[in-house]
């Protein structure tokens, strides 16, 4: 009869003290502050279109509203009148701008348009330098549209109106019309199809606080 040989006992598992999330946060990479963000990607014509009309609409709609209220107030148009003490003397309202501004409403509206107008500078710079990076250019192109300023330069540093236009002149206003068709370049023309240097295709949706304000 043949000796029972030996069973080999398994080896017990060692338990990893490594919690199972452990390699995947090594590979993780850190996310980008909120400036890193606001100004990284690209964004495609349609949310560029509604973000620049939104922090451009808003300013002009609370400078209208101060705007009403000063064309409707009564002393906005005072016509000069008779001194009932001095039938012979006219008196003429001394209504100024100032004085129509500094009404509680008006201040409180022109304080909202200021700061609002403030607060969406950088914003601003998001839309057209993420709108630049979809059409796979760099973000510094924003400073062509500086070229459009040019021509109302020119034209209020002649000396009259009817002053003769110089050589400066009509640089300013071929330089004036190439920014303003580079303006509706960035505002039309499609982006890149797929992927390009800035990043993966955007999606095909409006989402205000993901896509144009990046709030993720």
């Amino acid at each position: 009869m043949e000796p029972i040989q030996p069973q080999p006992q398994p080896t017990p598992a060692i338990q990893s003290s490594i919690p199972e999330t452990g390699p995947h946060m090594l590979n993780e990479k850190p996310k980008p502050n909120y400036f890193m963000r606001l100004f990284a990607g690209r964004l495609n014509r349609q949310n560029y279109i509604i973000g620049s009309t939104f922090f451009v609409l808003v300013p002009i709609i609370c400078f209208m509203i101060v705007l009403f209220n000063i064309l409707l107030s009564p002393n906005a148009f005072a016509m000069p009148y008779l001194d009932p003490n001095n039938p012979s003397a006219i008196i003429t309202p001394q209504v100024s701008v100032i004085s129509l501004l500094e009404t509680p409403a008006n201040k409180l509206w022109s304080a909202l348009g200021i700061i609002f107008f403030i607060l969406s500078i950088p914003y601003v710079f998001s839309l057209q330098i993420r709108r630049l990076h979809d059409l796979n250019l760099n973000g510094w192109f924003w400073l062509v549209n500086f070229g459009s300023f040019l021509p109302l330069y020119s034209m209020f540093s002649q000396r009259t109106l009817l002053a003769k236009p110089d050589a400066f002149f009509w640089i300013s206003e071929v330089v004036g019309l190439i920014a303003s068709f580079f303006s509706f370049y960035v505002s039309l023309w499609p982006g890149t199809n797929g992927q390009n240097k800035y990043g993966d295709k955007p999606a095909a949706k409006t989402r205000f606080l993901a896509d144009i304000l990046v709030i993720q």
